[in-house]
């Protein structure tokens, strides 16, 4: 039978004292570290989400600013939409009151009589038109006239087309461009002879709206035949 001695007895006891005071040191020590890193790492997690907050209210900033540039191009969309719509129904009242004024008015009745005579040396015919046209639709137009002369009877036959623009309303002008040159054989001869010339015109307009010619303006305003004295 093996029988333990006092000092047996004491060392053990000593030996778990120490032990015993170790693990508590130990494992305090070690909680309190690991509150301390608790607190560390609460600390930066709170940090980061300020400086988040931080960066979301600034994106929220941007983004009202990008709302106002877009309210305000939608408001600038709009009214160039509505100027849009006024501009097109202006302007399909003043073509339609332009057609309607178009063929009520006598175009012939205001235009003058052409009127030729023979240059001083004979080699040449000139002659001026006159227009008064009044003013048709609302707004002011332009128009365009072609005017075809012709010699009758000669041969070959001496022609020549014209062109001037008018302005509708604008009161009477006179056109004072025309002129025939290199004469056939046969009006000369009847220059020579004091024979009279019979000169043919034939007067066509077009109506211009914005410069565009109106093709459906168009129209033949009528053939007349004036007659030259050559003596």
């Amino acid at each position: 039978m093996f029988l333990r001695s006092p000092y047996f007895k004491q060392k053990m006891a000593k030996d778990y004292n120490s032990a015993k005071s170790n693990t508590s040191t130990s494992v305090k020590s070690d909680s309190e570290g690991g509150g301390k890193a608790l607190d560390e790492f609460s600390a930066s997690p709170g940090g980061d989400y300020n400086s988040t907050r931080s960066n979301t209210t600034s994106i929220k900033s941007g983004g009202g600013s990008t709302t106002g540039l877009k309210s305000t191009l939608a408001m600038m969309k709009s009214g160039f939409t509505l100027a849009t719509v006024i501009v097109v129904i202006a302007a399909g009242a003043d073509v339609y009151k332009m057609y309607d004024d178009h063929i009520n008015i006598n175009l012939q009745d205001h235009i003058t009589d052409a009127d030729f005579n023979l240059t001083e040396d004979k080699n040449s015919i000139v002659g001026s038109i006159g227009f008064d046209i009044p003013k048709m639709g609302y707004f002011e137009k332009s128009t365009k006239f072609l005017i075809h002369l012709k010699i009758l009877e000669s041969d070959p036959v001496t022609e020549d087309d014209f062109l001037f623009t008018y302005v509708l309303g604008s009161g009477e002008k006179t056109y004072d461009k025309f002129e025939l040159n290199d004469l056939d054989p046969i009006t000369k001869d009847k220059i020579d002879k004091e024979e009279p010339l019979r000169i043919e015109y034939t007067v066509t307009m077009t109506v211009i709206y914005l410069g565009v010619e109106l093709g459906p303006t168009t129209s033949e305003l009528g053939t007349k035949v004036t007659t030259l004295q050559t003596s």
